[in-house]
């Protein structure tokens, strides 16, 4: 239940940078990493041990992966360009990434060791934030290949990728929840940036949130709470919605 479930998350105080753990209601944050470069996008490995993450502690962006019963950390990925955008796989044997290795931005996948690294789009747009599905076939992702930021799909073992968003013109940010039939992400609408949720099989969408600055959405494992970064007063706040 979610009441026994972590939150891992960034927070900026000054020119200081914090990977923070914390009970799912926000109390009881730990520092699992303090830097005086930007931290991105933390990832919870399936089995809860580990944090993958991205780091510009050497002036470009790398991932990197802390085990947190100790403070071993490895590198994943520091190739030519940018290395972003890390997510597991559900078996943890896996993780995707989005690098500019070959020139724009791509999907990869790698195994969890750092090995085997595969490239998985190949587009003359912008392809960035995979996640995978929670049977571990499909890799969901942003995708300007359109002319706009939509979300598609691919197969693991690559492919062709299908569009899997239609409503709206600006769609990023994919997240399916744990039993593989919704989707939300980041839409924008009239321009706010909002969650939206999407029926897969029916293609319904509703926009879960009245805010106007959304970003990073996340299911919590239950599968009804969201986890999402909003913008409050100026000021950058955690908040959760109800599916």
């Amino acid at each position: 239940g979610i009441f026994s479930t972590r939150i891992a998350y960034v927070e900026k105080q000054g020119s200081r940078y914090q990977l923070l753990i914390s009970d799912f209601d926000g109390e009881n944050a730990v520092p699992a990493l303090i830097s005086a470069e930007p931290i991105m996008s933390p990832a919870w490995s399936p089995d809860g041990k580990y944090l993958a993450y991205v780091s510009f502690d050497k002036k470009k962006p790398i991932i990197y992966v802390r085990a947190l019963d100790s403070i071993r950390t490895t590198v994943l990925a520091n190739y030519k360009g940018s290395n972003s955008a890390p997510s597991w796989s559900p078996d943890g044997r896996r993780l995707a990434m989005t690098l500019t290795k070959d020139g724009l931005s791509q999907v990869y996948v790698v195994n969890a060791d750092g090995s085997g690294l595969r490239r998985l789009t190949s587009s003359i747009g912008i392809d960035t934030e995979p996640r995978f599905s929670p049977d571990g076939s499909h890799i969901y992702f942003t995708s300007d290949r359109g002319g706009s930021p939509q979300i598609y799909r691919v197969s693991v073992d690559g492919g062709a990728a299908q569009r899997v968003s239609f409503a709206g013109a600006y769609n990023v940010s994919p997240r399916v929840s744990p039993d593989g039939k919704t989707l939300v992400y980041v839409s924008r609408n009239e321009g706010r940036f909002q969650i939206t949720m999407q029926d897969l099989a029916s293609q319904q969408t509703q926009v879960l949130t009245d805010s106007a600055k959304d970003e990073s959405p996340s299911f919590a494992p239950e599968g009804r709470t969201i986890l999402y970064a909003t913008e409050v007063g100026g000021r950058g706040v955690l908040s959760v919605v109800s599916t």
